[in-house]
């Protein structure tokens, strides 16, 4: 029986707001307790082995959700099938390790630095990584749960361990804490499914994967490529200003792409069962839900940028204020091309093309880079503007695709949609008057976002928005469901 996707999405939800929730209580607390160039050693280190965790492992995920959804049913076609992909996944990490190591060995402008090495025990995890399966089998209460105990761990190591300038053991914690996440998992799905070494067809899989390596990995030609090239042109400290508003906006971002990441596997299946009404009602229901969502939460961000930024440094990257208003316009524009990408070409089986429009895009972005590099113009901002400038040109030539090539019913922008970002502009005049009154920082921030939210949703109320009553009345026949089932097991 299929499990809901409003309730894989409540869970999904959970889950991902534990990664803006714990952010916003650690992140505050360890830029505090540590000092700036800790803290910006730190950022620079974690960008960059984040980068080779993500080549090893990125693909595998995207494969492994894709290939065992579409056989989930059948219990020793899956066991075949996880047993090969993970014997990839095992490779592509120890090639990964290796290249990672030569990096900070030989490239690195801090070599030598003891967390380097630390950081790179989070091969161990990427080792048994396995979390594409319970994804595939879109089993959200055990990813749920198990963040939620790894989380409720990681958090409490921080307020235990780290109460000075202690790079090294924070290091340790955000290393550990990530095998931990990914050990549970393994020993999970291997208990539920085992590996299977008999009759393998590892052939099968190596053109796919190759293709999804391209597709993910070019991706990363942007906001990692703008890490990395600040790092290793500019500072320590260029890498920080850029991470800090891109980790905020990217922290909310992943918590309502929820919304639609827990369609994809079923995107997938009407796809394939030739189900195409469905995928396209599917799709534009979903994609509204998502925007509806997002859209003021991120004019929210650009408002009250200034507030978010004191509070969240403790006053000591003023200098990400800015980009954290520019990143706010461009996490909309990268959130439009994912949704293009991963939920119309992807499933389409469009692989080619998703490389060619990244490796475009991709190479626009690292280009402009460069120019204003050597123009003596290359900055966290003008970094911030180019990578808008690939993600609207992304945009404009995979809607024209789409349009011409596939359905041209599938909708990305329309008036409904443009209505959600005119009420979202309330929140101006609600900040201006909230200032007016409250002075601390934290409580006119809680104050402004819940009045902007309530206006919101009465803006909705009075325009009758269709997608918003459609979620409303769905979530309310999901509470009966839950109510009667908790009288049923009383009874």
């Amino acid at each position: 029986m299929k499990i809901s996707l409003r309730f894989n999405a409540i869970l999904r939800i959970l889950l991902t707001a534990c990664n803006i929730v714990i952010p916003i209580i650690i992140g505050p607390y360890i830029i505090k307790t540590l000092s700036k160039t800790s803290y910006d050693t730190y950022t620079k280190a974690n960008v960059e082995v984040g980068l080779f965790l993500m080549l090893a492992g990125v693909s595998i995920f995207t494969y492994g959700v894709r290939s065992i959804s579409k056989i989930r049913e059948n219990k020793e076609e899956v066991k075949k099938t996880f047993t090969e992909i993970f014997i990839y996944s095992f490779v592509l990490t120890s090639l990964f390790s290796i290249l990672y190591l030569l990096y900070i060995t030989f490239i690195n402008n801090h070599s030598g630095e003891t967390i380097y090495y630390i950081l790179m025990l989070q091969f161990i995890g990427s080792f048994v990584s396995v979390e594409w399966m319970n994804e595939a089998f879109e089993d959200y209460k055990f990813i749920t749960i198990k963040s939620l105990i790894v989380k409720v761990l990681y958090v409490s190591s921080i307020f235990t361990f780290i109460k000075s300038d202690n790079l090294i053991s924070y290091t340790y914690i955000i290393s550990f804490t990530f095998i931990l996440d990914n050990l549970i998992s393994f020993i999970y799905i291997y208990r539920k499914h085992s590996l299977s070494f008999k009759g393998l067809n590892l052939k099968k899989h190596l053109k796919p994967i190759i293709l999804i390596f391209l597709i993910s990995n070019i991706s990363l030609m942007y906001m990692q490529a703008d890490k990395l090239m600040l790092g290793l042109m500019l500072s320590d400290n260029a890498v920080t200003t850029y991470t800090i508003p891109s980790y905020i906006v990217v922290s909310i971002y992943n918590v309502i792409l929820s919304i639609f990441v827990v369609a994809i596997p079923r995107l997938n299946d009407y796809y394939h069962n030739k189900s195409k009404d469905d995928f396209r009602k599917l799709y534009n229901e979903i994609l509204r839900t998502f925007l509806i969502i997002f859209i003021p939460l991120i004019v929210f961000v650009f408002v009250l940028s200034d507030d978010i930024i004191i509070l969240y440094t403790s006053s000591k990257y003023l200098e990400s204020i800015i980009p954290l208003k520019y990143f706010s316009i461009v996490i909309l524009l990268n959130a439009t091309v994912y949704l293009q990408r991963e939920g119309i070409l992807y499933v389409f089986e469009m692989e080619k093309k998703i490389i060619k429009y990244n490796l475009i895009g991709g190479i626009i972005n690292i280009g402009l880079n460069i120019v204003l590099y050597f123009l003596g113009l290359f900055n966290p901002i003008t970094c911030i503007i180019t990578l808008g400038f690939s993600f609207l040109f992304l945009n404009i030539i995979m809607r024209i695709f789409v349009l011409r090539e596939i359905d041209n019913r599938i909708v990305l922008f329309d008036t409904q949609i443009s209505k959600y970002i005119v009420l979202s502009i309330i929140v101006v005049l609600i900040d201006y008057f909230i200032s007016l009154f409250i002075f601390n920082l934290l409580i006119k921030l809680i104050v402004c976002f819940v009045l902007f939210i309530i206006i919101y949703l009465l803006g909705l109320i009075i325009t009758k928005d269709s997608i918003f009553r459609l979620n409303w009345k769905i979530c309310l026949a999901e509470v009966r469901k839950m109510k009667d089932r908790l009288f049923k097991r009383r009874v």
